[in-house]
């Protein structure tokens, strides 16, 4: 860099946007120019001190800002600051990696010119406060693990392991799963509710097998209207008074009969074989009741209808629940998505087991 350092370069320089080759261009240009490097000293000065500094009223409340921590690495930090700054040091690990990275680059210096892909450290006499702590943070850039971590946003246990979602949006906790996972969690965490999933419309009155439409009616529980994911699903209705038996019939939407129970005495009913997965199915319950046979739901009631998941989902499910550490979240905000109300509720009552006072737990079960 031959011209002289502009007000542009200073607020990307500030901002920390510059690539690393633009960096160290700008430092060595400052080094040998006296006006740019007051220019660049003065604006990271202002840029990096927040108002009031560390310490009001003598009491440390926050981590060190960049110059505090060179001050300090320095030994120039005033003795009313330093005893406080070395407590906080000592207790937090971001402000100790930080500051071990700086004693460690200020030792190599001494030693003798730095590495060509490390950054040069300048004398503290030499260079201003603030240039010699954005040195610092071009460091950081160089090398990510001394850099202050970003801000938890989110955590919660789930599965024995903790999940956490920091400021930048980084995931930790769910090591290995799929891009589009890690999407679905991210999105939950940061919006405080799973993903709204499409389940299937409301059906609209129409014609059942049942011919009976003036009879007493008994109703139907589950599956209505839902998506659900085992292929043997349990069916469950309502008893009718005085019933002695029921009998529970499966369709297509063609009203082909796919499946058939025998006559039971019990309100519930799991086939034995398995249904087709990814289609829509109805299903109907006839009840006898002395001489008469009911069935629900009656015309001009709407038929009841239900969809299996399809075999897709239903391994994607399989694999996250046979992992080693199991992660309802990640079971939740895909049953969500896909529509499995009943799955995506189940997984939130274990995550809510694990993380008994958690708002955020709460707040996707409220919705």
């Amino acid at each position: 860099m031959t011209e002289h350092v502009s007000g542009g370069d200073i607020a990307r320089y500030l901002a920390r946007t510059m690539s690393p080759a633009e960096i160290v261009a700008l430092l060595s240009h400052a080094e040998g120019c006296q006006d740019c490097r007051k220019a660049l000293g003065e604006a990271s000065l202002a840029g990096l001190s927040p108002a009031g500094g560390l310490f009001p009223a003598g009491g440390f409340v926050t981590h060190l800002t960049e110059e505090e921590m060179v001050a300090f690495v320095a030994g120039r930090m005033t003795e009313a600051r330093r005893p406080a700054a070395a407590r906080h040091v000592a207790a937090c690990e971001e402000c100790m990696d930080s500051v071990a990275a700086m004693q460690s680059l200020r030792e190599q210096a001494a030693r003798g010119p730095a590495r060509p892909h490390a950054i040069r450290w300048y004398a503290m006499g030499a260079v201003a406060a603030g240039l010699l702590a954005a040195a610092v943070a071009q460091y950081w850039r160089i090398h990510p693990g001394a850099a202050p971590r970003p801000a938890i946003v989110a955590s919660l246990r789930d599965g024995g392991q903790t999940i956490e979602l920091d400021a930048n949006g980084a995931l930790r906790g769910l090591e290995g799963a799929a891009p589009e996972d890690l999407a679905l969690v991210r999105d939950a965490l940061q919006r405080g509710t799973l993903p709204a999933g499409q389940g299937l419309p409301a059906a609209a009155p129409g014609v059942l097998l049942g011919p009976d439409a003036s009879a007493p009616a008994f109703s139907l529980i589950s599956p209505i209207d839902a998506k659900v994911l085992p292929d043997r699903p349990l069916f469950a209705w309502r008893a009718l008074p005085g019933a002695t038996a029921y009998q529970v019939m499966v369709t297509n939407e063609k009203l082909d009969p796919l499946v058939r129970s025998g006559r039971i005495a019990f309100t519930e009913w799991r086939p034995d074989t398995p249904l087709p997965r990814g289609a829509t199915l109805f299903w109907q319950v006839r009840a006898w009741r002395g001489g008469e046979m009911l069935s629900a739901p009656a015309p001009p009631a709407p038929p009841a209808k239900f969809e299996i998941a399809e075999d897709r989902i239903a391994a994607r499910l399989e694999g996250i629940r046979s992992s080693p550490h199991a992660s309802h979240l990640l079971a939740a905000a895909l049953c969500a998505h896909e529509g499995l109300k009943d799955e995506a509720a189940a997984e939130l009552r274990i995550l809510a087991r694990e993380n008994p006072d958690s708002a955020l737990v709460r707040s996707m079960e409220s919705r």
